[in-house]
């Protein structure tokens, strides 16, 4: 990625700052098509591909502009008294997107990506790769799906436990399972750490009086079953490490079990 870029690794990773080159999938192969290309076979292309558009290069590869539904769709519009409109060399059916720079802020070519769904990083003489609408949308899912999985599983537990007691119950089993040191907080599970969260949840008597009903008999299972997410939390929420697949799939199962007890207690009341 620092090769694509153009800049140094150590750059790219700047806190603050969301590079381009961040958006490019590590396995794209830039796919153009040459000057004097039909647009019916540049079609098939991006059919094949599953792609919007194709940069257009002439014999030396210098970009000329790039063939997209959108200038297909223009250029229709004056070539209707032609026989065979897709028989047209791409070239007299380009519409020119920007070039951005690797190293760029993502937030300086929003606009660009809005217009147009895709710019070309690099410039007319070296095409770098294609980022595309899709591209960010990837790269933001991927780097938000831990944080809305440990959203979705704080809540299912929060609201499993609220719905096993009264609020002067819950009150008292956070009282329980909360050293006696710790600030009163008057049974609001949203003031507790996920830490807390888990003491007061796995608390012995706290659990055979009230937690049981929601989360099943067989404490063990529960705590193994919770308390992987700590730690994986922790490192999300504290920027310590990107987690690895294995960790995202724990969570993904974490929160695949709690929607099942969700669904088990709905029914049983």
């Amino acid at each position: 990625m620092a090769e694509l870029a153009g800049v140094s690794a150590t750059a790219l990773r700047t806190p603050g700052f969301f590079r381009v080159s961040q958006l490019v999938p590590v396995d794209q192969d830039v796919l153009t098509i040459s000057v004097g290309t039909k647009a019916g076979q540049a079609l098939d292309l991006m059919r094949q591909h599953n792609f919007d558009q194709l940069p257009v290069t002439t014999a030396d590869q210098r970009v000329i502009g790039a063939f997209t539904y959108r200038s297909l769709a223009y250029g229709l519009h004056h070539l209707r008294s032609q026989g065979n409109s897709l028989a047209t060399p791409v070239d007299e059916l380009v519409e020119e997107l920007r070039f951005v720079r690797a190293s760029q802020d993502v937030s300086e070519i929003v606009d660009f990506l809005y217009a147009d769904h895709a710019v070309l990083v690099g410039d007319e003489d070296r095409l770098l790769a294609v980022v595309t609408i899709a591209d960010v949308s990837r790269f933001l899912w991927e780097r938000t799906r831990p944080f809305v999985l440990l959203q979705d599983i704080e809540l299912a537990i929060r609201g499993l436990m609220r719905s096993t007691c009264t609020p002067n119950e819950l009150a008292d089993c956070v009282a329980a399972g909360l050293p006696s040191d710790a600030p009163a907080m008057g049974g609001r599970l949203e003031d507790l750490s996920l830490g807390e969260l888990f003491s007061v949840l796995l608390h012995g008597p706290n659990f055979g009086r009230c937690f049981r009903l929601a989360f099943g008999t067989n404490r063990d299972l529960v705590r193994t079953t919770l308390m992987p997410v700590r730690e994986i939390r922790n490192k999300v929420f504290h920027f310590r490490d990107e987690i690895s697949s294995e960790e995202l799939r724990q969570l993904r199962d974490v929160a695949r079990w709690l929607r099942r007890k969700i669904m088990i207690r709905g029914g049983s009341q």
